[in-house]
C-alpha cells in the first residue's frame, strides 16, 4: 500500500522545470535589462546627544534604579562603528540614556551584517537621586 501511495503522490505533486538562459535573451529575441546598481546608503550621522548614551551592566543598572524600556535587536551592513551610531540614535529616539549589551557581533566579512542586541534603559539623573 505504501509504495502505491508514494507513486500517486509523486504523480500528483508534479515537477518544476527551470530554464536557465546565460545570454539574457528571451524567446522572442528581446534582451533583459541589466540590473541597476544602487549606490550604498550614506553613513549614519550621530544625533545630538547620542554620544552621551553609554553601555552599563545589568547589576549596576538595578542598583542605580534604572528601568528597562525595551530590547532592541538589529543588524547593520557597514562598519561596526556605524552600527553603534545607529544603536545610539535609536536609544536617543526612545528616550533611553543607557544600554545593557546583550549581544554584539562584529562580522569579519564586509557583506555579512553585524548583529546588535541591547536593552534600552532609562536611569535617573544625578539630580533626581
Amino acid at each position: 500500500m505504501m509504495p502505491a501511495a508514494g507513486l500517486v503522490l509523486a504523480l500528483l505533486a508534479g515537477c518544476n522545470m527551470y530554464v536557465i538562459d546565460f545570454e539574457n535573451r528571451l524567446p522572442d529575441g528581446a534582451v533583459l535589462a541589466p540590473k541597476v546598481d544602487t549606490p550604498p546608503p550614506p553613513p549614519p550621522e550621530p544625533l545630538a546627544g547620542s554620544e552621551d548614551i553609554a553601555f552599563m551592566d545589568s547589576t549596576t543598572a538595578q542598583l542605580q534604579g534604572c528601568r528597562v524600556i525595551t530590547t532592541i535587536s538589529m543588524m547593520h551592513v557597514g562598519s561596526f562603528d556605524e552600527g553603534l551610531i545607529v544603536l545610539r540614535n535609536t536609544a536617543l529616539r526612545i528616550n533611553a540614556n543607557r544600554m545593557i549589551p546583550l549581544r554584539l557581533v562584529d562580522s569579519a566579512h564586509t557583506r555579512v551584517p553585524h548583529r546588535f542586541r541591547a536593552k534600552m534603559i532609562r536611569c535617573p539623573e544625578e539630580s533626581e537621586v
